[in-house]
């Protein structure tokens, strides 16, 4: 049995020795990554932002009835309104994500936009005179997310402004999905990008990525699992020998051992919850909805829904920079957003006279997610402080605020206020998954959520220690490299 547990502990040992060698830099790159991180998020414009900066579309140039527009998209399943230079645009999507773009005035069918409509778009966005434009491009850093796809590709815009702006136009639609400063370009350089292994060439295949990081963190977490064990198990065998102190070891070494011991437990928790960051469904439930799902929660086809909308209908709600048309369990409304920061509105369709309401009704949603959930939904309101924040992780950066549906002791269900779509299902296995990855990579526990300077202090004070723990690492690494290359 003694030779069996030496020649565990030798494999052991060898495993977390090269492992090691390969990966202590990316250790101590994701630590301090990490802090970066933790101040500086990813570049990204909210829905919020968008519609306040978009411009407002001039209804009276819109000739052309919603039901009219969808009948140049006939495989359509979604359909908005927006304002494109001055030009409103009606934007159909089609299967597979591809946008078709109507123009409301004159009933064309639009090629995608030129790189002069690009710089008026961004212009009119920002309050600001175009620098220059780049592109169509297909990716950069900045929109290498598979969320883009649909609207690809983008004209680049620098704005003339002392944060070297860069606005995103989508060439398909018109739109500026995208907003980066040079500060959040160069900051992120050092943070999201190596903390999410997220460089273009491998990021824009989302396959690929997914792969490699889901790999590499699980070998991460094997390495300083097994460092874990293999630090207690030299702890107890030097305690067991009469010896004082925490490690046998002398130099480098000791120091690897000792900060190892106070640094793994931590180490072990981060490398978990960030390889749990690439679960996408592997273990866990996704927390999603499939295109059945919405369809069941609408009630009637997005055709029904321009049937019942009429010119007349979109000229009641004026100012609008966007109008989307929307059903839940089978009731017809369009949805009103912007400009200027404006809060959206609701016109319901299937009533006279029509009614304008600050968002859908709480009897409404809940009718719609029963058609889905029959029997298990009870209530619905508004997220609480720490909901909120897996909510927010959850769904599409800067969405809409949304409910929460509470249908028993486990299911939630979250809700756009303003269109009724899902943002995300939090069932036993995603709420499950929420507590190991969420809370316990990024500190977002009850009670800390309403302290973030304590977290903050308490969060820098831990990437710290494991930085420090993986830079003896790095050191132990290069010794170990020139005894093996002399």
């Amino acid at each position: 049995m003694s030779k069996l547990w030496s020649s565990a502990n030798r494999w052991l040992t060898w495993f977390h020795r090269w492992a090691g060698v390969v990966l202590c830099l990316l250790f101590a790159m994701w630590f301090a990554s990490g802090a970066v991180l933790h101040f500086v998020t990813f570049p990204s414009l909210s829905r919020a932002d968008q519609h306040a900066g978009s411009e407002a579309i001039d209804l009276s140039r819109v000739f052309l009835d919603p039901s009219d527009a969808l009948a140049r998209a006939p495989l359509a399943n979604d359909l908005r309104l927006l304002s494109v230079a001055g030009q409103p645009v009606y934007v159909a999507e089609q299967p597979k994500g591809a946008w078709l773009r109507i123009a409301g005035d004159t009933g064309e069918v639009l090629p995608p936009f030129s790189a002069a409509v690009a710089a008026t778009v961004a212009e009119r966005f920002s309050r600001a005179s175009a620098a220059r434009v780049s592109g169509p491009i297909e990716y950069d850093q900045w929109i290498v997310h598979q969320r883009f796809d649909p609207y690809r590709p983008f004209y680049r815009v620098r704005l003339n402004d002392d944060a070297n702006t860069d606005l995103y136009v989508s060439a398909r639609t018109g739109e500026v999905l995208q907003r980066t400063r040079f500060s959040e370009r160069a900051w992120n350089w050092s943070g999201a990008v190596i903390h999410w292994i997220y460089f273009t060439p491998l990021r824009k295949s989302y396959s690929a990525w997914n792969q490699v990081v889901w790999w590499v963190s699980l070998l991460a977490l094997l390495s300083s699992a097994v460092g874990t064990w293999l630090g207690f198990v030299r702890l107890a065998s030097n305690r067991a020998a009469g010896r004082k102190g925490l490690s046998p070891f002398r130099g480098w070494m000791r120091w690897h051992h000792v900060i190892g011991l106070f640094a793994s437990v931590i180490v072990v928790t981060w490398m978990l919850s960030g390889w749990l960051s690439m679960d996408h469904g592997r273990l866990f439930s996704r927390g999603e909805t499939t295109a059945t799902h919405t369809l069941q929660m609408r009630g009637m086809s997005v055709g029904a829904v321009a049937h019942a909308a009429t010119l007349e209908s979109l000229r009641e709600v004026a100012p609008a920079s966007e109008i989307t048309f929307n059903a839940v369990a089978g009731r017809p409304f369009i949805t009103v957003y912007g400009p200027m920061g404006r809060d959206a509105r609701i016109l319901f369709l299937d009533q006279p006279p029509a009614r304008i309401f600050a968002s859908l009704p709480d009897s409404l949603l809940l009718s719609g997610v029963d058609h889905l959930w029959p029997g298990q939904v009870a209530a619905i309101s508004r997220p609480d402080t720490y909901d909120d924040v897996y909510r927010l992780a959850e769904s599409t950066p800067g969405s809409a605020a949304g409910f929460r549906v509470i249908g028993n002791p486990t299911l939630r269900i979250y809700v756009d206020r303003y269109s009724g779509r899902f943002l995300t299902v939090m069932d036993p296995s995603r709420r499950s998954y929420a507590w190991i990855y969420y809370a316990l990579h990024t500190f977002q526990f009850p009670g800390l959520i309403e302290h973030p300077e304590i977290r903050t202090v308490l969060v820098l004070a831990l990437l710290v220690l494991g930085f420090t723990a993986s830079t003896t690492g790095v050191v132990l690494s290069v010794k170990r490299l020139r005894r093996e290359l002399a």
